[in-house]
C-alpha cells in the first residue's frame, strides 16, 4: 500500500556532550580498524543512554556485495541479533538503504524498525509481527513526474546495452544500473555511462557513481543523509550508532557528526564504516569514526550489543 507525504523535516541539531563516543582522528586520517569487541568496549559506557537510534544500511553492510544484486542476503545471526534489539525499550532500529522499501523490508525481516528506502524517497515500518508483504510505504511528495521518464531511461539503456551482465533495479523516480558481474568492470562502466549520456539529455536527473553501479535520482531528491537526520529529529536519541560502507553513507556520516556536534549536550553519536569492498574506500573511512573488517564483524557487534543490553 503506497500514500504519498512529506517524511517530515529534521527539528534543530542534535548535541554531542563532552564524553563523546567518537574519538576523530586527525583531519585526513582514516578511522582506526576495530574489532567488534573493541568497538563495543568503546560504546559501553554509553549504551544506558537513551533512546538510542541505532541505523544501518543494508548492502554491503548486514549482506555482503556479490555479482548479483538481487542475491544479497544477511547472516541469520545478525537477523537474530536485530530483531532482540528492536524489541528492547528505548531503543529504535532504523534501516536506511537505496533498495525500495518493499525489497529492503523483504531481505531485512525485523518487525518493530523504521525503514528507508531509496535513499530516502521512500519510507515505512514493520510491526513487530508483521509480513513485509504488509509495510505500508510512504512516498515523499512531487517526484512522480519522475517514475515515466526513470522507466522510460530504464528500459533504453536496457536494450542500448544488450549485456547479461547488466541489472537494471527499477525504483519508481529513480533508477540504478548495477554491472558487477561484467567480465570487464571498467569497460562496462563506461558503456553504461555513455548510453546514459546518450538517452538521459533532459537533465532532470543527477548522476551518482557508486561501486560497480551508477545510479540516477531526481533533482532535489533527498539523500541518505537527509534521512539520517529526519531519524535523529523523529527520535531525539541520547546515543546514535550508525553504519554503512558507500559514498552515501560517508555522506551521513558527516550530518550525524554535524548534528551532534552543534548541540549542547544531548547526543553521543558514532559512524562506523564496514570493510565490503576488500580494500579500504579512503572517502568512507575518513568520514568514520571507526571501522570494521566486513559484514561478518558487523553481525559480531550486533550479536554482542543484543547480549550485553537488558531484554
Amino acid at each position: 500500500m503506497t500514500d504519498t507525504s512529506a517524511l517530515g523535516s529534521p527539528r534543530r541539531p542534535l548535541d554531542r556532550p563532552p564524553d563523546q563516543a567518537a574519538r576523530r582522528p586527525p583531519p585526513g586520517a582514516p578511522a582506526p580498524l576495530s574489532s567488534p569487541s573493541e568497538l563495543l568496549e568503546r560504546l559501553a559506557p554509553r549504551l544506558h543512554r537513551r533512546p538510542f537510534l541505532l541505523v544501518s544500511d543494508f548492502d554491503g553492510t548486514l549482506a555482503p556485495l556479490g555479482l548479483d544484486p538481487w542475491g544479497a542476503a544477511m547472516a541469520p545471526r545478525a537477523r537474530r541479533a536485530l530483531r532482540r534489539l528492536s524489541g528492547m525499550a528505548g531503543l529504535s532500529v532504523a534501516f536506511v538503504s537505496g533498495r525500495t522499501v518493499a525489497d529492503l523490508s523483504a531481505r531485512v525481516r525485523v518487525g518493530g524498525a523504521r525503514y528507508v528506502g531509496n535513499d530516502g524517497l521512500e519510507s515505512g515500518s514493520l510491526a513487530r509481527s508483521g509480513r513485509p508483504d504488509r509495510v505500508r510505504v510512504r512516498s515523499v511528495a512531487g517526484f512522480e513526474p519522475f517514475v515515466a521518464p526513470a522507466t522510460a531511461l530504464a528500459d533504453a539503456v536496457e536494450t542500448a546495452i544488450g549485456e547479461p551482465w547488466l541489472v537494471v533495479e527499477r525504483k519508481g523516480p529513480a533508477v540504478t544500473f548495477h554491472y558487477r558481474g561484467a567480465p570487464d568492470v571498467p569497460s562496462a562502466g563506461a558503456r553504461v555511462r555513455a548510453a546514459v549520456d546518450r538517452l538521459e539529455r533532459g537533465g532532470d536527473f543527477v548522476r551518482h557513481q557508486g561501486a560497480r553501479m551508477l545510479e540516477l535520482r531526481p533533482l532535489g531528491a533527498p539523500t541518505k543523509a537527509d534521512a539520517v537526520l529526519r531519524l535523529l529529529a523523529d527520535v531525539r536519541p541520547g546515543l546514535a550508532l550508525l553504519l554503512g560502507d558507500g559514498g552515501t553513507d560517508a555522506a551521513a556520516f558527516v550530518a550525524l557528526r554535524s548534528a551532534a556536534g552543534g548541540s549542547t549536550g544531548e547526543l553521543v553519536a558514532l559512524s562506523v564504516a564496514v570493510r565490503s569492498h576488500g580494500d579500504p574506500l579512503s572517502t568512507v573511512e575518513e568520514a568514520a569514526d571507526a571501522v570494521l573488517a566486513s559484514t561478518d564483524a558487523v553481525a559480531d557487534l550486533l550479536g554482542r550489543m543484543a547480549r550485553a543490553l537488558p531484554a
